[in-house]
C-alpha cells in the first residue's frame, strides 16, 4: 500500500446503501436505476440522450460503428487495410481510443499533440491529416486529456467542414466545460465517458455514450443489447411482450449496481471537482518557479476552473530528471504514474504502422535530451509524432483526488523541487 496513493475513491455510506438496495430489489441489470442514472446524466450534461454501457471502450466502439454505418460501410469489423475508412485519433491517449477503431474495422490516423504545456491535438494538425489522407473519412476523435477542453468548438467547425463526425473521448472530462459553455462531451455528435475506479465519477467499471441525435441514440441502444427492440425490464414492466432483432449488436449492458453507484457519485461530482480544482491550484503554487518543471493547463485560473482536473501531470526538463523524481517519490512511499506512452510506440502498433507507413523512427528516451527541446526538435522531420514522444519522455502523473490534503501536496512538491534544484 502507498502512503499517498495516486487516486482514491470518494465513497461513503451512500454508495454502500445504494448497492444494498439493488441487491434487495433482486433486479441486477438494466432496470430502474439504469434509467434513472441515464436521465440524471443527460440532464447534467445538457444532452437529450445518455446510454449507459459496461465501460467507455464499448461506448467508443459503438460510436465508431455508428460513424461507419452512416457512411454506408458494413456494421461489423473487417480486416484493416489501406482502403479501410479512416478515423483521426490522438497519438497521446489511452490505447482504448485507438483500439476501438480497429475493433470496428476502421483505420486510425494518429495525430500529434501541439505543446508540452497543453498536450492536446489542434484543429490545424487534424485538418492536415484530413486533407492529406485519401479515401473515406468517418470521424475526428478528440480526447479531453486530464479533463481539459480539447478545442471542442473549433473541432466542431472542422468536422462540419470535412463532413465527418466529431466524437469526444471524455473519459477524463466528467463535469468539465468547453469554452462555449457546454459540458465536455456535449459538443460533438457523440460523447463517450468512463466511470472506471480512478475517474472523477467512479463506479468500478462503467461508461456512457451521450448524444442529442435521436437516431444515434436509437442505434446505440440497439448495439448495446444484441440489436433487440425491447429489453427484459421492458417485458417485466409490461411495456412489451416480445422483441425483434433489427441489426447485429453486442452485450454492452450496464448493471444496476453500476448505475446505483453512478447516481450517488453524480450527486457528489460538482463538490468533488471543486476540490480537485483547488488542489490543482495548490500544486501550481508550490511548483511555481521550480526549475525544469512545467504544470500543463495552469496558465490561468479560468482554464483550471473549467476543467475536471482528473489527473495532475507535470513535465520535467528531461527523462533523467523525470526518473529521478519518480524514484524520490517512490522512496517516500508516494505513488506516481505515466499518462501516456504514445500509441505508436507500443509493439503491436509499431508493426501495424510499419506495414502501413514504412519504418518508424522511435528513439530511446535518452536520445530526446535532458532539457526542454527547442521548437525545431519538436518538429523534427525524422519523427512522425515528435511532440508526443518528447512529452511522454518527460511526463509524471502526481496524486490528485478530493481527499488529498494540502500538507500532502506540499510534501510531494517539496520532493519534486529538491530533485529539480539539484
Amino acid at each position: 500500500m502507498w502512503r499517498i496513493p495516486l487516486c482514491d475513491l470518494n465513497y461513503d455510506e451512500n454508495e454502500e446503501r445504494a448497492v444494498i438496495e439493488v441487491l434487495r430489489s433482486k433486479w441486477l441489470t438494466m432496470g430502474p436505476r439504469t434509467e434513472e442514472f441515464e436521465a440524471r446524466a443527460s440532464e447534467y450534461l445538457g444532452v437529450k440522450h445518455a446510454v449507459a454501457m459496461c465501460n467507455c471502450t464499448c461506448a467508443l466502439e459503438t460510436a465508431y460503428a455508428i460513424a461507419k454505418r452512416r457512411r454506408g460501410w458494413s456494421a461489423g469489423a473487417s480486416p484493416v487495410r489501406r482502403g479501410a475508412p479512416l478515423i483521426a485519433v490522438p497519438d497521446l491517449t489511452f490505447a482504448a481510443t485507438v483500439n476501438a477503431a480497429l475493433a470496428v474495422g476502421a483505420r486510425p490516423a494518429l495525430t500529434d499533440i501541439d505543446e508540452l504545456d497543453s498536450p492536446l491535438i489542434s484543429p490545424g494538425r487534424a485538418a492536415e491529416i484530413l486533407a492529406r489522407e485519401r479515401g473515406d473519412k468517418l470521424a475526428v476523435v478528440i480526447v479531453h486529456y486530464a479533463g481539459f477542453d480539447c478545442h471542442s468548438d473549433e473541432f466542431a467547425r472542422l468536422a462540419a467542414e470535412h463532413d465527418v463526425m466529431l466524437i469526444e473521448d471524455a473519459a477524463h472530462g466528467m463535469g468539465a466545460w468547453a469554452r462555449s459553455g457546454r459540458r465536455l462531451g456535449a459538443t460533438g455528435q457523440i460523447g463517450c465517458f468512463s466511470f472506471f475506479s480512478n475517474k472523477n465519477l467512479a463506479t468500478g467499471e462503467g461508461g456512457m455514450l451521450v448524444t442529442s441525435d435521436d437516431d444515434i441514440a436509437t442505434e446505440a441502444r440497439l448495439i448495446r443489447s444484441h440489436g433487440m427492440t425491447s429489453l427484459t425490464y421492458d417485458r417485466y414492466r409490461r411495456r412489451s411482450t416480445g422483441y425483434d432483432i433489427t441489426a447485429p449488436g453486442h452485450n454492452y449492458r450496464c448493471s444496476e449496481i453500476t448505475a446505483a453507484l453512478g447516481i450517488e457519485q453524480l450527486r457528489k461530482l460538482d463538490r468533488a471537482n471543486a476540490a480537485r480544482r483547488r488542489l490543482y491550484k495548490i500544486y501550481r503554487h508550490y511548483l511555481e518557479g521550480a526549475p525544469g518543471v512545467i504544470l500543463p493547463f495552469s496558465r490561468s485560473d479560468e482554464t483550471i476552473d473549467m476543467g475536471a482536473c482528473h489527473i495532475l501531470p507535470i513535465v520535467c526538463r528531461g527523462g533523467t530528471m523525470r526518473d529521478a523524481v519518480r524514484k524520490a517519490l517512490g522512496v517516500a512511499n508516494i505513488q506516481t504514474s505515466h499518462h501516456y506512452p504514445p500509441v505508436h510506440t507500443f509493439s503491436w502498433y509499431r508493426r501495424f504502422l510499419g506495414e502501413m507507413l514504412g519504418d518508424l523512427t522511435i528513439p530511446e528516451g535518452s536520445a530526446l535530451g535532458d532539457d526542454f527541446p527547442p521548437p525545431e526538435s519538436l518538429r523534427a522531420p525524422s519523427l512522425r509524432w515528435p511532440v508526443s514522444l518528447h512529452y511522454a519522455a518527460r511526463e509524471i502523473t502526481l496524486p490528485l483526488y478530493p481527499a488529498l490534503r494540502q500538507a500532502d501536496v506540499e510534501e510531494i512538491c517539496s520532493i519534486v523541487r529538491r530533485v529539480a534544484e539539484n
